[in-house]
């Protein structure tokens, strides 16, 4: 398969961090008028996270250090936020394993998937991979996730209400992200300038914007 024939990618989620996982549904609730629902804790990772449904297959993560739990070097920086901070966004795929091969034919390094899982509190354990781009991989850039077949994606499942308005990404290595989301057929334009991360969502209580 040549690169210009990807598998599809689509947005899926992006996460939004806060030191607290109570604040931050407050504070969501207090700013959108819409509660999240707890969506579970991510055993690996030492975080849990709440939930809100974007629209058709996209929703909002808010991802917060889990009370005894021991943050992975991925997440680190979690706790360190007052308040709602955009953090990370993902493109899912039906077939990560080939997008990892286009994304290497690129010229990037991606790790190996890596398989995850949660457990829900009504006991339904969510199971997916992830690829994560190498250390030297461009600031700001997404990683990649596929949902494991049978499990219920959170954007049919997570509180609705609220829809995605507009994601603005800026990096300071604006033209390799932009050479990475050609190479994989994502029509998103990257900004140059300080790297940031600007999520601007449709609520019922107007358009709210979330800066990191």
């Amino acid at each position: 398969m040549s690169i210009d024939r990807c598998p599809a990618v689509w947005l899926d989620h992006c996460v939004v961090a806060i030191h607290d996982l109570d604040a931050g549904m407050a504070a969501f609730q207090s700013l959108t008028g819409v509660r999240p629902v707890y969506g579970g804790a991510h055993p690996s990772l030492g975080t849990h996270n709440a939930l809100v449904s974007l629209g058709a297959g996209c929703y909002l993560e808010i991802l917060a250090p889990r009370p005894g739990g021991e943050l992975h070097p991925m997440v680190q920086e979690v706790g360190r936020f007052q308040s709602l901070t955009p953090i990370l966004w993902a493109l899912a795929t039906d077939d990560l394993v080939e997008l990892r091969r286009v994304v290497q034919t690129a010229g990037f390094s991606v790790d190996e998937p890596t398989p995850g899982s949660r457990v829900t509190r009504e006991g339904d354990t969510l199971r997916w991979s992830v690829c994560l781009l190498g250390a030297e991989r461009p600031a700001n850039a997404p990683f990649f996730i596929q949902w494991e077949q049978g499990t219920a994606h959170p954007a049919l499942t997570a509180p609705p209400a609220c829809s995605l308005g507009v994601l603005t990404i800026a990096s300071v290595d604006r033209e390799q992200l932009q050479q990475l989301l050609g190479a994989i057929g994502h029509s998103l334009t990257v900004l140059s300038g300080p790297t940031r991360t600007e999520l601007s969502l449709e609520t019922p209580h107007g358009t709210v914007t979330f800066h990191s």
